[in-house]
């Protein structure tokens, strides 16, 4: 799903604060253009990840850089109530702004100067990526760099006031590395992942590296700058495509950004769907011959993906859990669906609920010994509801005793052949 059309939106650094997502980006200028050519920085916020409201321009006259037409990639952090900005100019330098109002701004320039001048480092001071760790101290970082021509990403401690360095950047090793630059950081199970252009990533035990070259895990025809993160219990890629993409004449200067599910293999590795590539988050067709479980677009806590022989199931299911699919368009009247489950030792119950987990209940099925965990073998529960034609939000619903009711693989619709 492309998100923020026609407006310029590339290069997405997403995070969530105060329980709502909000988008830095840079703007390209327009259609047409003979190359990078971006006159400020945006901030948007969602509340749903579907759409996004405009909260603040950041200029370059209102910063040390004056009047600038490379205004290039961005990044954010909070600390200690206050929120920071941190941009580029082209390849050159890094600047990093302040708000006490909120991560939606105003922000103003907290230096007067670059926290990252050009020559800090053996390689270009632009394309931040801030990381807060999990440590005790909650440890900031600052990424930045390129790996072409020879030179590598940098990596620098962040002071606690978040403008400037605690200690010297550090040359950051990546074990068969790629060319390029736009580099994003984050940690998932004790493991350090970054990950950058065409969606190559690495990995690595300690932040400051070595990291390890591990390949590419979204093949979508175009995956520019990107970032990955977690909203409401899923993981999302956030990437720039041009904003004409699939036709034939693609413009590369004037790009969008796109959102698709991230899943995490048994062994560390990242996977996407190539439907959620096509289709985009939140939405879904009930003429479809599988919605899988993982391609949820909210699930309570304690939910998990596991990798299984078919993709992923969802686990951690215990009474009151639930699992969100929004925007199921084309759904027949009294719609019959199948749901693909394996239970543990008790039998457990289903409601299929209407927008929410407290929604009206348009359907019910209990589940008997099915299926066997150890096997990953799933059984079809039929279940009839009672709904309208068109387009409904499910929320399936579970009860039952014990913390492991049920794995479960995913659903499809019966569709009547005329």
């Amino acid at each position: 799903m492309r998100i923020i059309p026609k407006q310029g939106v590339c290069d997405p650094h997403i995070h969530i604060f105060n329980g709502k997502a909000y988008l830095f980006s840079t703007h390209d200028r327009g259609p047409g253009s003979p190359g990078f050519r971006m006159d400020d920085w945006r901030i948007f916020s969602s509340d749903d990840l579907l759409n996004w409201e405009l909260e603040y321009t950041l200029h370059p006259e209102d910063t040390f850089l004056g009047k600038c037409e490379h205004c290039y990639a961005t990044d954010a952090a909070e600390r200690n109530g206050k929120y920071y900005f941190y941009f580029s100019r082209a390849q050159d330098c890094t600047g990093v702004a302040v708000s006490e109002n909120g991560p939606g701004g105003p922000y103003r320039d907290a230096l007067g100067k670059p926290i990252l001048p050009s020559g800090i480092a053996d390689t270009p001071s632009y394309d931040p990526s801030v990381f807060i760790d999990d440590d005790e101290n909650h440890t900031p970082y600052i990424l930045w760099g390129y790996t072409c021509f020879g030179k590598k990403y940098y990596i620098a401690r962040l002071n606690e006031d978040m403008v400037s360095l605690a200690e010297d950047p550090r040359p950051v090793e990546i074990i068969n590395s790629w060319p390029s630059d736009a580099a994003w950081l984050w940690k998932h199970n004790g493991m350090y992942y970054m990950i950058t252009h065409r969606s190559w990533y690495a990995t690595a035990e300690n932040i400051y590296g070595p990291y390890t070259y591990r390949g590419r895990f979204c093949f979508d025809s175009e995956v520019d700058h990107s970032c990955v993160f977690d909203y409401h219990n899923q993981t999302y890629l956030a990437y720039g495509v041009p904003e004409n993409l699939g036709e034939r004449e693609k413009d590369p200067f004037y790009r969008t950004t796109k959102l698709v599910y991230v899943h995490y293999k048994a062994n560390g590795d990242l996977a996407c769907d190539e439907v959620i590539q096509k289709y985009g988050i939140g939405q879904y067709d009930a003429s479809w011959d599988e919605i899988k479980g993982e391609w949820y677009f909210a699930a309570s806590d304690g939910i998990t993906k596991i990798e299984n022989g078919n993709g992923f199931d969802i686990r951690g299911i215990r009474d009151g859990s639930y699992l969100y699919y929004p925007n199921i368009s084309g759904m027949l009247q009294n719609a019959r669906m199948y749901l693909y489950a394996s239970t543990g030792k008790s039998p457990c119950t289903i409601e299929i609920r209407e927008g929410s987990p407290f929604g009206k209940v348009l359907g019910c099925c209990k589940v008997e010994k099915i299926g066997n965990y150890s096997l990953n073998t799933y059984e079809r529960i039929p279940c009839q509801l009672d709904n309208t034609y068109g387009t409904h939000s499910l929320c399936f619903v579970f009860r039952g005793e014990g913390e492991d009711l049920l794995h479960f693989d995913g659903f499809h619709f019966e569709q009547v052949r005329t």
